[in-house]
């Protein structure tokens, strides 16, 4: 294989942060069920994939431990120790974009990381539950107060059916084993009007076109599954929502390797004096590197 990971026998060698080898299994499309599909590249020994039948890309095969790493690895505390004003500031008029969907006054965030959107949520007044994995981020949530915290991986929460008024599922559908089946739990929990708030990283951005698989957000020990405009709103119209906004937003060349980490040169420089301008033009376009989704459960 490239980059220091061997495949050999199922395992591959991998740096958490020490070398130790990881052994792996085959999945198949968690979307449509297909066997079927295509490399189309492979990073650090880790087939990217599109599926034949639905386009959906992923890592195959995977990490047989990956749920149990995400507990201990990965991105889960990731981001600002402390923010600005500014930043709050811009937090709390992110959180009152909800404020329509507000009957319940129940809130769901999945994967919340350091919890900063949650606490802003909580300050708003609402009642705020969380669902998390990693053992860090649980920390942080405990020591923001956090009351409602279900300690299990987002493929087997559990709530009561028409529970909540939104639920959030923030740059974290990429790391999970089965997107399919958080998104049908979300479905269940939501109320009838109920929001579902959607973000990850685009597949079929501009930054992914240039950049290719050097591009930094594809690491096959984290990022296993990638979405694309077209696969996002079919996972979403097959659990039932409706109303689906799909918009996309932001450009760069950032280049990375993971195993271990280092940062690349940019592999072209022609775009670079035109990123301002390309960051404010491309939430016109499906092109932007983030997909930022919204979608609404059918009212009864």
């Amino acid at each position: 294989m490239e980059n220091n990971l061997i495949n050999h026998n199922g395992r591959i060698r991998v740096f958490l942060p020490m070398e130790v080898e990881e052994e792996t299994i085959e999945v198949d499309c968690d979307l449509c069920g297909e066997k079927n599909r295509q490399i189309l590249f492979v990073k650090e020994g880790f087939p990217h994939c599109r599926c034949t039948n639905c386009g959906l890309v992923y890592v195959s095969p995977r990490l047989k431990r990956h749920l149990e790493l995400q507990k201990s690895y990965g991105t889960g505390t990731m981001g600002e120790e402390r923010l600005t004003s500014a930043q709050m500031k811009r937090l709390r008029q992110t959180v009152a974009e909800i404020a329509p969907w507000r009957q319940l006054n129940r809130f769901m965030d999945i994967g919340p990381g350091r919890g900063w959107y949650l606490g802003a949520v909580a300050e708003a007044g609402w009642e705020t539950w969380a669902v998390e994995v990693n053992t860090k981020a649980l920390t942080y949530l405990e020591r923001l107060g956090s009351t409602h915290i279900m300690a299990v991986p987002a493929e087997e929460f559990d709530s009561p059916e028409n529970y909540f008024d939104v639920i959030r599922l923030s740059d974290v559908i990429e790391h999970l084993t089965s997107p399919r089946r958080v998104v049908e739990r979300i479905f269940r929990s939501l109320r009838p009007g109920g929001l579902l708030e959607l973000s990850t990283t685009n597949f079929a951005s501009l930054s992914m076109i240039i950049n290719g698989s050097q591009w930094m957000y594809l690491n096959g020990t984290d990022h296993i599954i990638l979405f694309d405009p077209k696969t996002i709103n079919r996972l979403l119209t097959q659990a039932g929502f409706q109303n689906i906004q799909i918009r996309t937003r932001d450009f760069h060349l950032k280049r990375k390797l993971y195993h271990p980490e280092r940062e690349l040169p940019p592999g072209s420089t022609i775009l670079r004096p035109f990123r301002k301008l390309l960051d404010e033009t491309l939430f016109l376009t499906s092109y932007g590197h983030q997909l930022l989704v919204k979608a609404i459960k059918p009212a009864a």
